[in-house]
């Protein structure tokens, strides 16, 4: 495992040393998502925004049919009063 220091600039931002990003690999663009554990730990993870939308489309096919219009309006009402 690679340990790595990195500092926070003025506006908030922080850069992945390259020996990471290497390993990862994560080149520019690539999406993180950030979790604070506690006031030490932030921890972040790749965020894959195909395989995101491939198991979006895959709950829409199982569910697909087996709830109606209806149904799902009565779903949202029941937990905005919740």
């Amino acid at each position: 495992m690679n340990v790595e220091l990195t500092t926070i600039g003025e506006r908030g931002q922080t850069v992945i040393p390259k020996s990471i990003r290497d390993s990862m690999p994560a080149p520019k663009g690539t999406m993180f998502s950030m979790v604070v554990i506690d006031k030490d730990t932030i921890v972040m993870k790749r965020f894959d925004k195909k395989k995101l939308l491939a198991e979006f489309k895959d709950l829409r096919s199982s569910i697909q049919g087996k709830f109606s219009e209806h149904d799902i309006v009565d779903e949202i009402k029941s937990a905005r009063k919740a």
